[in-house]
């Protein structure tokens, strides 16, 4: 297989008042296409910076990642970093980030409007997914109107609307019951088996572990275990 990511030796510092911060202490990471790999760790010890860096979302203090074939994410301009994200890489937030003035149906479908996808796809793409994901009844509902657990399966669904060739997910299923949580993990083993799609995990979920190929553990900024579980 191909590698789709390759982080060497990355760090990121923080300043924390007059002390610095090691959230990440010379991390190499090595992913190769279609993994479905865990990040797992005490909370702290740098999964979500990890994700973060991966994402495109922050970048390290040193050392380099690049991702899909050779992209060197230090060397992208703001416009070249923002078509990575939107048109490579899915996202499923703790935190949810769903806009608060749109339905179930419109969060979903705005990576799509993003990408200029003709609005009769967008309509039957987002319509089958949020299906999927058992909210169809909720589709014309705002984040405001859903639970926490509905919340998350709009963020999944926003996620995986692109059939992106990466999914970052960030405890993606804190938030759900037992049978939710599988339900959806199944929708992404569909996705990974049929598609190819590479997912990261950073969870604490044994659910989430228990069907993961891969578990890399970090402590304190730094790799301490990876090993192939499948």
């Amino acid at each position: 297989m191909s590698d789709i990511i390759l982080t060497d030796k990355i760090c990121k510092d923080y300043s924390l008042g007059t002390h610095t911060v090691h959230a990440l202490v010379d991390v190499t990471l090595r992913v190769s296409k279609s993994e479905f790999l865990c990040i797992v760790g005490p909370s702290g010890s740098g999964k979500t910076t990890l994700l973060n860096m991966i994402g495109c979302l922050d970048v390290p203090t040193s050392g380099k990642v690049t991702m899909f074939g050779g992209y060197d994410t230090s060397q992208l301009d703001d416009r070249q970093t923002t078509l990575l994200r939107r048109d490579r890489i899915g996202f499923i937030f703790q935190s949810f980030n769903l806009l608060p003035v749109l339905n179930v149906l419109e969060n979903v479908g705005l990576p799509l409007e993003l990408q200029r996808v003709p609005r009769p796809e967008i309509e039957a793409r987002v319509a089958a997914l949020v299906e999927e994901v058992g909210l169809i009844e909720f589709a014309r509902h705002r984040p405001d109107e859903l639970s926490g657990g509905q919340r998350q399966r709009v963020a999944v669904a926003r996620a995986l609307i692109t059939n992106p060739q990466l999914v970052l997910a960030d405890e993606p299923t804190a938030n759900l019951d037992h049978d939710t949580g599988m339900a959806v993990l199944e929708l992404m083993l569909e996705m990974n088996r049929a598609h190819g799609t590479t997912f990261i995990f950073s969870t604490h979920d044994p659910k989430v572990m228990g069907i993961a190929k891969r578990i890399v553990t970090v402590e304190d900024g730094r790799i301490k275990e990876d090993r192939n579980v499948a």
